[in-house]
Parts: C-alpha cells; structure tokens; sequence
C-alpha cells in the first residue's frame, strides 16, 4: 500500500479525501464519470461503520442511466457483514463501482457479478511505481498532489489520443526518470526493475527529448522559432510529450498566471512547446474542463 490513500480510515471525513482520490483515477477509464461530490457516512445500530459515495456514467457531459455506487467499510468494522447487508439493502439495479487499488473487487462481485471495475491503469505496475514514489506529496506552490498530473496526462493519452499502451506506462514512469537525480534515485532503488522494457526505453527517450527545452533554460531557439525544437522519432513520445505539455500548462494557467514571478515567461515557454507539437491552445482549456473533479463534501448520515 503506498500513502496516497489511506485504506484504513475510521472516519467519514478520511474517506472523503479518499473517494475524491479514486475519481481522479477514474479520468483515465475507458468511460467517463460523474463523480457526485457527496459522501455519505453510514451506520448500523447507532454505529457509523463506514460511507458511501455515488457515480453517474456519463455520455456526452450528462449523466446516464442509474447511479453506481462506492463503498468503503471503516477499519474495525470489517468483516461484521456490513458489505452484505448493504448489499441487501441497495435500490434494484443498482451496481457497485470500484479500481484496482481498493482491493475488494472479489468481494464485491461476490455480492454482485455486475460490479464494475474502472480505471485499470491504476493497476499497472508502471503506475503502481510512480504511485508509491509519489504517495501522498503535493506540489510545493500550488499544493496539487502529485499524482495528478500523472491521472490526467494519462487521461489525454488514453482518451483524446489513443496511445499505446507501452506509451501509457511509459509516462508513468516519466518522473522517475527525468532529472538527473532522479534516474540515479531510480536506478539505484530498481524501481525500474522488471518493468516493461520497452516502456522504460519509451520514458528515457522522453527524458533525452524533454531536456532539450526546460523552463528555467533562458536561452533556446525554440523561444523565437518553435520548429527548432528538436522532436523524438518516436510518435509515442511525441504523445507523451502533448500530455506532459497539456497537463503543465493547465496547472500553470490555474494556478501561477497571475502570481508566479515568471509568468509571462513560462507562458511564452508552453505555447512554444504546443506550436512544436502542433496542439492548439483551447486544448487546454478543454482539459481544464475535462478534469474539474468536486471538493466534495459530506452528507448527513443514514442507517444501513
């Protein structure tokens, strides 16, 4: 288990951060959520034992067909057979939505043989890694976490561009690889161990190519002339490349336009990068839209 969820919480409030998590992983599926936002703490008896959160699947933006629902039993309640009875007392058709990462698919299609299982990604080894290097960190200006910037790159290279999947767990590997520092970290830790090789092959291709044009670097021609940007080989990474771009220059326009010291210079600096790419700017905005999940926030109780 890494620290970016807490899979033995107590409490209705941990699980909203929790739920909130996994809807981020859920921007990578093969179909589109609705996340509803509200968790919803659940009790038996006068005993609250767990919550509950409810998701639409979502076609053109709007929601389609009956709520699915996640569920989360709280450390010391489990195995007193709340999962059961809750699964007793659902409305008719409803079914149950889970990820790789909460480790109770079997139990839940136990209960239920139409339980959905969403974003398999996240139950990638390459994905796995950067999860666990990452964990719970956030970004030290804007305090994102980390790992999403992993969640919605994969998001544009899976849905928008339909990367292969060599491609996919090669940007998960991407920060592990791409300073300096952090491929001797990597490398001395085997993190890279046993990995898809052509996976790796793809990150450290990417790491050569991205390198070539950094943010802080105040000189480079690519400032005056996008086509001078060297570019890889490889359409794969050039994939990568769209989604890393993307995604930081969503972050950048959300968070730092308007108080970072060097604003205007990293602006100057992703639009470059996108016009090498051939990406227009209202792309951004698409996926800042795209990836807009809830806050969340908690219901009142009720008893199951």
């Amino acid at each position: 288990m890494n620290g970016r969820f807490e899979h033995d919480a107590g409490d209705a409030e941990t699980t909203l951060r929790y739920f909130r998590g996994r809807a981020m992983q859920m921007l990578h599926d093969d179909r589109d959520w609705g996340w509803s936002g509200l968790v919803t703490p659940l009790c038996h008896q006068g005993v609250e034992w767990g919550s509950e959160t409810l998701l639409h699947e979502l076609r053109e933006g709007r929601p389609c067909g009956p709520a699915l629902v996640s569920v989360y039993v709280y450390a010391g309640h489990r195995g007193r057979g709340h999962l059961r009875r809750h699964a007793g007392a659902r409305p008719a058709g409803q079914r149950y939505l889970t990820t790789p990462g909460c480790g109770i698919f079997e139990v839940l299609a136990h209960l239920d043989p139409a339980t959905v299982m969403a974003a398999p990604i996240s139950g990638w080894p390459e994905y796995r890694a950067i999860e666990d290097h990452y964990g719970a960190g956030v970004a030290r200006r804007s305090g994102v976490p980390l790992m999403n910037h992993v969640d919605e790159g994969l998001r544009v290279l899976h849905r928008w561009l339909g990367a292969s999947p060599a491609a996919l767990r090669a940007y998960c590997l991407h920060p592990l690889v791409q300073g300096d520092a952090d491929l001797r970290a990597s490398y001395d830790a085997g993190l890279l161990d046993g990995l898809d090789p052509t996976a790796v092959a793809l990150a450290l291709e990417y790491r050569h190519i991205a390198n070539g044009f950094l943010s802080p670097m105040e000189s480079h021609p690519g400032y005056e002339d996008p086509a001078s940007i060297v570019r890889s080989p490889l359409a794969a990474v050039d994939r990568m490349l769209v989604a890393d771009k993307l995604q930081n220059c969503k972050d950048f326009r959300r968070h730092h336009r308007d108080s970072h010291p060097r604003a205007s210079w990293l602006e100057r600096y992703f639009t470059r990068w996108l016009e090498a790419l051939g990406v227009g700017l209202d792309e951004v905005d698409r996926l800042d839209a795209e990836v807009t999940v809830p806050e969340g926030r908690l219901g009142p109780p009720r008893d199951c």
